[in-house]
């Protein structure tokens, strides 16, 4: 891939080296042109022209349905991953004594939704990783039995990097007769994502990682075959068949994921998604996950030259654009100072180094970086 044709569409790169993307990204230029522009109709017309301020909106959810192989009606807003995965949790029609199963390494937003559980009788069984902070679909699965509910996984963690298994996943809760709810948020924009071959059957990620948008807007799809099984406890003015209808306060949740949006949208948030998502369908999906695996490919070989350990798995299926490391003889925390003041954003996450490139990145940034963690 040439990045050359989009090199443009990110002025950060002429101030900063950003590898952090698994944090939160700076914006490309259409995006932030986006919002202005939207932030701008507001300032000048109000909402004289409201229809083509709900057409961006219409726009953003098929944009985002598109990228990840959906229907535009299996995808609703929500505020961020956690409120995507409370609302799953929450509607989940669960039975006192049932069970939900998820990782002890999981990022907080994917595990709080869960053990606000307890309080309806919900046992939550937390698994460990592996020593070297790996799961498997067999930890999993060892930790289903006729009780569990559902099963709750990242697609990539981000302490370590690792690719999980999604359609094995899927695979286990079928065979356990669980729902499968993905954190996405590690894995959409730098992977190429198809819902239907993975298998999820929610599947929630904020816009300010690798979907190269702002934070506080997110998309979270729910498919289209368990809609039906969810109990709608959740029903607002914009979560019924006919919104506009005021009067009529009898009306059912919506038939599709659109019965999560229980209010007015974040208008600019969703207009931030729809430029951002524009773009990585314009650049396209598998590109974009073969240029970031490209480029941590040789983050990883010149890491090992400088003498650093790679923490991340390497086996192909579990790689993703994280790459965490540790220095031979410095700290975590030190080597983000030292990158920090020669203009490089990386992060520390639990005692490692955590590098994140998107695929508007080069060869000669990777070099750079690893010269200062090196030297």
């Amino acid at each position: 891939m040439h990045t050359d044709p989009w090199r443009n569409e990110f002025p950060v790169k002429h101030e900063l080296i950003y590898l952090n993307h698994a944090a939160v990204c700076p914006l490309p230029r259409r995006t932030a042109a986006a919002v202005c522009a939207m932030a701008g109709e507001y300032r000048d017309r109000g909402s004289w022209d409201y229809p083509h301020i709900l057409e961006t909106v219409r726009r953003g959810r098929e944009r985002l349905a598109d990228l990840i192989g959906a229907g535009a009606d299996e995808v609703a807003y929500v505020k961020n991953t956690t409120s995507g995965l409370m609302l799953a949790a929450e509607s989940i029609p669960w039975r006192e004594g049932e069970s939900v199963v998820v990782a002890q390494i999981e990022f907080p937003a994917n595990v709080y939704p869960w053990l606000n559980l307890r309080r309806r009788g919900v046992e939550v069984r937390m698994i460990a990783a592996a020593p070297d902070r790996t799961l498997s679909v067999d930890d999993y699965r060892a930790a289903c039995d006729t009780t569990t509910r559902a099963i709750a996984a990242s697609w990539v963690q981000y302490s370590t990097g690792q690719r999980m298994d999604i359609a094995g996943l899927a695979e286990v809760a079928r065979e356990a007769g669980a729902y499968l709810a993905v954190d996405a948020i590690q894995g959409l924009g730098a992977l190429q994502a198809d819902v239907g071959r993975m298998g999820a059957d929610v599947l929630c990620a904020d816009g300010h990682k690798w979907l190269l948008s702002v934070e506080g807007c997110g998309l979270m799809y729910v498919s289209e075959r368990i809609i039906g099984d969810l109990d709608p406890f959740w029903r607002g003015w914009t979560s019924v068949p006919d919104p506009l209808d005021f009067a009529a306060h009898d009306q059912p949740p919506r038939g599709d994921a659109r019965r999560f949006e229980e209010g007015s949208a974040n208008v600019l948030g969703a207009a931030a998604l729809d430029a951002s998502a524009g773009l990585l369908l314009e650049v396209g999906p598998a590109g974009i996950e073969r240029r970031i695996i490209a480029l941590t490919d040789y983050l990883i070989e010149r890491l090992r030259e400088a003498g650093c350990e790679i923490t991340s798995p390497l086996a192909p299926g579990q790689r993703s654009g994280i790459v965490c490391f540790r220095h031979p003889t410095r700290g975590s925390d030190e080597v983000i100072e030292r990158l920090t003041a020669r203009g490089i954003a990386a992060a520390a996450r639990l005692g490692v180094v955590r590098l994140s490139p998107h695929f508007y990145n080069d060869e000669e940034e990777m070099g750079r970086a690893v010269e200062v963690c090196a030297s």
